[in-house]
């Protein structure tokens, strides 16, 4: 699986939608882990993501910023 850049709507920004679709979406999966890439710079987006560890940084393809890199455990 995939996910590629969550976002919501204004109207339910600040509210938990985003937090609760992504736990949504990772309560049934099967995979040992869940990796996430987020830009550094962006301090308030990487503050929710509770329950990743900061693993380093990687530049994933040559043209895009270098993104912070982080993984989370799955109960599978």
């Amino acid at each position: 699986m995939a996910l590629f850049e969550l976002m919501v709507r204004k109207p339910w920004r600040k509210t938990g939608t985003a937090h609760r679709i992504h736990e949504e979406l990772l309560s049934v999966r099967e995979e040992e882990r869940m990796t996430l890439l987020v830009e550094p710079t962006h301090a308030k987006v990487k503050a929710l993501y509770e329950g990743y560890v900061n693993i380093g940084d990687q530049k994933p393809f040559p043209d895009p910023p270098v993104y912070t890199t982080a993984v989370r455990p799955l109960s599978g």
